[in-house]
C-alpha cells in the first residue's frame, strides 16, 4: 500500500513556514555569538571573493581591466611584507590620524560650546550649514597654495573633512541630555561645569565617539584622495599613482585599494570597542535572541485593585 506523499513527516501544508522560521532561528541564534558573527562575515568575504573569480574567468570583461581576486590576494600578500609599500601606507596613516586628532581636538570643545550657550548656537548655525557641504577635495588646490607642503596639505583636508561630522554629532549629543538630570545637579548647587562634566558630556560621549567613527572613514577618503591630486614624496594616493604608469598594473592598484579598505575596517573596529569600553551602558538595543526590555516603572498614583468577583473593569459586575 503506497503511502500518501503529503502525510509524510515535514511535507505537510505548514512545513516550509516551519523550516523558514527554524532557519531564522537558527540564524539569530549564529549571529548573537561572538564567533558566529565572525563566521558569517568570512562568509559573506569568502561568497563576494567567489563573485569576483568568476566573473573575471568568465571573458565578460577584459582581463587586464578586472583581474581575479586570486591575483590581487596574492598581490595584497606580497605588499604585506614590501618595505616600499608599508612605508607608503605610514605616510598615510600619519597624516590620517594626525588631522582626526586635531579635528576632534577642535570640534569637541567647540560643540560643547555651542550646546551650552543656545544664543551662540543660534548666531552660528548659518556658518556651520554654509561651511557643512563644501567637499574636502574642491579645496585641494587652496590648499596647496595656502600651506604648500604635502604633508600639510593632506592633514589640513583630513582636519575639514572630519569636523563637522564629530560637531554635528556633539551637538546632537548634548540636545539629547536629560533635561531632568540636569536641573537636579543645579538644585544641589552645582555650575554650569559641574553639570557639563558630570551630566552633558558622559551623556554625549557616545554621540561624540560616532561622529569619529564616521569622521574617521570620511578622513581616509579625504587623505588618499589629497595624495591623488597634491602628490607628495609617498602614500597610498603616491602608490596608486605609480601603479598606472608604463601601462599600468590593475592588479596592484585594486590590492592597495584593498589594503586601504582594511585601514577603514580596522579604525572602525577600535572605535566600537572604545566606546564599548567607555560607555557600555550607551547599547540601545538587545543582543539578538534576548528578551526585549519592558517599559520601565514609574512610581506614581497606585493602581486600582480589582476585588474578588469583578471581572469587568470599572467594578460592575456582569
Amino acid at each position: 500500500m503506497k503511502r500518501d506523499a503529503r502525510s509524510a513527516p515535514g511535507l505537510g501544508p505548514g512545513s516550509g513556514a516551519r523550516a523558514r522560521s527554524r532557519a531564522r532561528s537558527r540564524a539569530a541564534w549564529l549571529a548573537g555569538r561572538g564567533w558566529g558573527r565572525a563566521l558569517l562575515g568570512a562568509v559573506g568575504v569568502c561568497g563576494a571573493l567567489l563573485a569576483v573569480e568568476l566573473v573575471a574567468r568568465s571573458g565578460v570583461f577584459d582581463g587586464q581591466a578586472l583581474p581575479p581576486a586570486s591575483s590581487v590576494l596574492a598581490r595584497a600578500a606580497e605588499m604585506a611584507v614590501d618595505e616600499g609599500f608599508l612605508g607608503d601606507v605610514w605616510v598615510t596613516v600619519s597624516a590620517w590620524l594626525s588631522g582626526l586628532g586635531l579635528a576632534v581636538l577642535l570640534a569637541v570643545p567647540a560643540g560643547l560650546l555651542l550646546g551650552s550657550l543656545p544664543r551662540l548656537d543660534t548666531a552660528a548655525l548659518a556658518v556651520v550649514e554654509l561651511a557643512r557641504p563644501i567637499p574636502s577635495v574642491a579645496l585641494i588646490p587652496l590648499a596647496i597654495l595656502v600651506f604648500v607642503e604635502p604633508d600639510r596639505v593632506e592633514r589640513s583636508l583630513v582636519c575639514y573633512a572630519a569636523l563637522w561630522p564629530i560637531l554635528l554629532n556633539t551637538l546632537y549629543g548634548l540636545r539629547d541630555v536629560d533635561p531632568v538630570a540636569k536641573e537636579t545637579l543645579r538644585a544641589f548647587g552645582f555650575g554650569v561645569l559641574g553639570v557639563l562634566w558630570r551630566v552633558s558630556l558622559p551623556s554625549a560621549g557616545p554621540f561624540v565617539v560616532t561622529g569619529v567613527r564616521i569622521a574617521a572613514s570620511v578622513g581616509l577618503i579625504v587623505v588618499v584622495s589629497a595624495e591623488l591630486r597634491a602628490g607628495g614624496e609617498g602614500g597610498l594616493g603616491v602608490y596608486l599613482l605609480e601603479t598606472q604608469s608604463g601601462g599600468g598594473r590593475p592588479d596592484l592598484m585594486v590590492a592597495g585599494a584593498c589594503w586601504a579598505g582594511v585601514l577603514g575596517v580596522a579604525a572602525n573596529g577600535g572605535l566600537v570597542w572604545v566606546e564599548r569600553l567607555l560607555f557600555p551602558q550607551s547599547r540601545p538595543f538587545p543582543k539578538p535572541g534576548a528578551a526585549a526590555p519592558g517599559p520601565p516603572h514609574r512610581p506614581g498614583r497606585p493602581r486600582p485593585q480589582t476585588p474578588d468577583g469583578l471581572k469587568e473593569p470599572g467594578g460592575l459586575k456582569r
